[in-house]
């Protein structure tokens, strides 16, 4: 009796949130594109975060919970388990597109990352890279930073899910909203 009184409600009482995973460098952007989608405001001055922050985003009809990745100890330490990767739908590596000389260790990250969640994700996962700072002049552009990441030699690891780099700025939120708009679009859990 209890089962069957329950099922009207179980939408109201909680709604599926899909869970993607936001990480790259330390001073990427992470935390500020994190705080635009979910306050709609600029993040003026920001901590290092440390571990993980996990932030509840509604945008549009989805509802959406990101696990911000706190980027010092990236070579060190990933906090998530393979078990947590069976429930994404989405990653999102943020790139600070005015730094040339750290995109060889954001491409180092990236595939770190991918070799460790290999097999744990499920097969409709996308991934998303934020171009960000972009308006900043002497940006890399969105495909300069494709290449720069080699995001094609992903398929020579059997990573044949979709991915797209979209130029964005924390600041102002431009480009953030195509982001995620994308990433709906091509991640089907969401």
């Amino acid at each position: 009796m209890g089962t069957a009184l329950g099922k009207p409600f179980a939408g109201f009482f909680h709604q599926e949130e899909s869970r993607i995973v936001l990480f790259g460098l330390d001073a990427a952007g992470k935390s500020s594109i994190m705080h635009k989608l979910k306050t709609g405001e600029t993040l003026t001055t920001t901590m290092p975060t440390i571990g993980t922050d996990v932030e509840s985003v509604k945008y549009k009809d989805s509802n959406l919970r990101f696990w911000e990745m706190g980027g010092q100890q990236c070579y060190k330490w990933f906090p998530m388990t393979k078990h947590d990767f069976q429930e994404i739908a989405g990653l999102v590596l943020v790139v600070d597109s005015t730094d040339r000389d750290r995109i060889e260790d954001a491409k180092d990250f990236l595939n770190a990352v991918i070799d460790e969640i290999q097999g744990s994700v499920p097969d409709n996962v996308a991934v998303l890279v934020f171009g960000n700072k972009h308006e900043v002049p002497g940006a890399m552009s969105a495909s300069e930073i494709s290449n720069k990441l080699d995001l094609t030699s992903l398929r020579q690891k059997n990573w044949q899910r979709n991915w797209h780099v979209q130029s964005s700025c924390a600041f102002s939120g431009d480009g953030l909203h195509e982001g995620l708009d994308w990433l709906l679009k091509n991640a089907e859990r969401m």
